[in-house]
């Protein structure tokens, strides 16, 4: 297991890590999931997700999430899952746009590597642009179709052994 003084993320990794195999060890590899915004699963990535940003992005020491739609996810491996979707901007309560990988290590009680891309191109603190959470439409819904098409703003990938 990683050192927690090192990542800053050990309990909510390992938090994280348990929520995710509990979805994905029933169903097969490929199989389609829901992750509702009120699940454990989602709650976890919105602390999660800020904490793996702000290693990279100075900014994100400063922000975080308030809450995590996810309109496609996917049982991609034994035990890693493609989540897409929109995070809310809990400065300003925009939407943008997110897509997540994540793969658990054997153990299944951490995450082993991991891939973000959260933000369209615009305005704001963070850079990034998308409507008010009031406002949003069908802007979550389009997310997952439009993914190899967004400029994503901030990207951080890796193994949490490197951490």
């Amino acid at each position: 297991m990683h050192d927690q003084a090192r990542s800053g993320t050990s309990d909510v990794d390992t938090r994280l890590a348990r929520a995710l195999r509990a979805v994905l060890d029933p169903m097969p590899e490929g199989a389609v999931f829901e992750v509702h915004p009120s699940s454990d699963l989602a709650s976890l990535l919105e602390v999660y997700l800020p904490r793996l940003l702000a290693r990279r992005y100075p900014q994100w020491a400063w922000e975080t999430l308030d809450a995590v739609f996810v309109t496609r996810a996917r049982k991609v491996g034994p035990r890693a899952a493609d989540l897409a979707g929109a995070a809310l901007l809990m400065s300003d309560q925009t939407l943008t746009p997110l897509s997540v990988r994540l793969a658990l290590a054997e153990s299944g009680d951490e995450v082993a590597s991991y891939e973000v891309r959260l933000g369209e191109p615009g305005g704001g603190r963070l850079r990034v642009s998308g409507p008010l959470y009031g406002r949003s439409g069908v802007f979550v819904e389009s997310v997952a179709a439009r993914l190899d098409d967004i400029a994503w703003v901030y990207r951080v990938a890796g193994d949490m052994e490197d951490d």
